[in-house]
């Protein structure tokens, strides 16, 4: 498979007393040590870019350009991870080659901006594989991550080289651009290009001559500002874009999972928040009281110690309200004792199936005291909610790890405190239950 190349004329009208001549330099891309000239120069410890360019005389400027160029900005492929972060793998396989075998000496100078081009041609995917140029890499002006062009002299000499060269069929038949610095040197004086009567001429044999200031304006002009993408990175790529997408999904999952649930608690009576609810003892009447409140700790009159009438217990009513990408949510209760330690229900008693609530509607439960609280004792009542299954077994293992002696001495905040960050909707209820002989009001 034959390998990229891209090339740039440079018109030397100093070369000869015939009017001049045109030097050609060529890129190409090598892998590292692929050729001779890079092992020579490992040797001799020169820039494997431009040491190709030792037999016409031309390492310096070469070498100079390589170094601009490392500043030059340069995009990166759209979707290529391994080029963004090694910024110049672009150009560590470019190397730099005279096309002109006889040519041993020349003034390079105004070869720089020639250099440069066809450095950035053969790394981009530029349509264009040919190019003139004639100018120097300022060292005076800079800009960032761009490079000013420097004025050369006898620009007038040699774009009359190039028309001589395009009637004679030396340069290739297509449509070409020829890039100049905006002014040239004589005698000591700078003069613009655009003003010399050479350029009507160029067009006209379809050669447009284009005076630039910046290196990057000559690089929008070819199409060549972008690297082209490293095949031998593409593997690479293929993973860091593979790991960023699981990573992607992995946060954008855990987000979701662990975000907030709203939940709206409707009043038995007039509170919002979970009520005493006395059942008679055929169902058949109910009444919903609102809890006694001192402070901030809600006061659950509890039963009469044993009254053959009614049962008694804690009741609520919530709404979950709907999420991004979330309508149906799992439900958990978890009831805290000081003395009766931890009780859970996730499923509904008759058929076993998780409990679940659906956003917008009205979910209500119903806690008799007998089972959760049948002693005077400080009490917390959790209401869970997550998006995924609860895995009840886990929960309760980690509460009997966490609090080995639950069911005789628990600190049921310190048991709040730990459960609410492990659940993205929760609902705390921090009450005390007392025994009084007239728990319920009459029905």
């Amino acid at each position: 498979m034959q390998k990229q190349r891209s090339t740039v004329f440079i018109p030397l009208a100093e070369r000869s007393q015939q009017g001049g001549t045109v030097l050609e330099i060529y890129a190409e891309s090598h892998a590292f040590g692929s050729i001779e000239s890079d092992s020579k120069a490992r040797e001799k410890d020169w820039d494997v870019i431009a040491a190709p360019l030792k037999s016409a005389s031309l390492y310096a400027d070469g070498l100079h350009v390589v170094n601009a160029v490392r500043k030059f900005k340069f995009k990166a492929p759209r979707w290529s991870v391994y080029q963004r972060l090694q910024h110049y793998a672009w150009l560590d396989k470019q190397r730099l080659f005279v096309g002109n075998t006889q040519f041993e000496n020349c003034e390079g100078h105004s070869a720089q901006l020639g250099l440069a081009l066809a450095l950035l041609l053969n790394a981009s995917n530029s349509p264009t594989r040919y190019a003139i140029a004639t100018g120097c890499l300022s060292n005076d002006k800079h800009a960032d991550y761009d490079i000013a062009i420097g004025a050369v002299a006898s620009v007038p000499q040699k774009l009359d080289l190039l028309i001589a060269q395009r009637h004679t069929h030396s340069l290739p038949p297509l449509p070409l651009y020829c890039f100049t610095p905006t002014h040239y040197k004589k005698e000591g004086e700078l003069y613009p290009v655009a003003d010399l009567p050479q350029i009507q001429r160029l067009a006209a044999l379809n050669i447009q001559v284009k005076p630039i200031a910046w290196l990057s304006e000559a690089a929008q002009i070819l199409q060549a500002d972008t690297a082209s993408a490293i095949k031998k990175y593409r593997l690479l790529d293929i993973a860091a874009l593979t790991w960023c997408a699981v990573v992607i999904t992995l946060v954008s999952y855990f987000s979701w999972l662990y975000a907030a649930i709203p939940v709206k608690l409707l009043p038995g009576k007039t509170q919002a928040e979970p009520f005493m609810v006395c059942v008679s003892r055929d169902n058949l009447q109910v009444s919903y009281t609102d809890l006694e409140r001192d402070g901030s700790t809600p006061l659950l009159p509890l039963f009469a110690k044993e009254n053959p009438e009614i049962n008694i217990g804690l009741g609520w009513k919530l709404v979950p309200q709907a999420t991004l990408w979330s309508k149906h949510y799992y439900v958990a209760f978890i009831h805290l004792g000081e003395h009766t330690g931890f009780k859970l229900i996730h499923q509904y008693p008759d058929n076993a199936k998780a409990i679940m609530a659906v956003s917008g509607e009205e979910l209500k439960w119903y806690w008799p005291m007998n089972e959760i609280a049948p002693q005077a004792q400080n009490n917390v009542l959790l209401i869970l909610l997550q998006r995924t299954p609860i895995a009840a077994i886990a929960l309760e293992q980690a509460l009997t790890e966490h609090f080995p002696d639950a069911k005789t001495d628990l600190d049921v905040l310190q048991a709040r405190d730990f459960l609410l960050p492990q659940f993205p909707g929760s609902y705390a209820f921090s009450y005390q239950s007392i025994i009084r002989d007239q728990p319920c009001l009459s029905f």
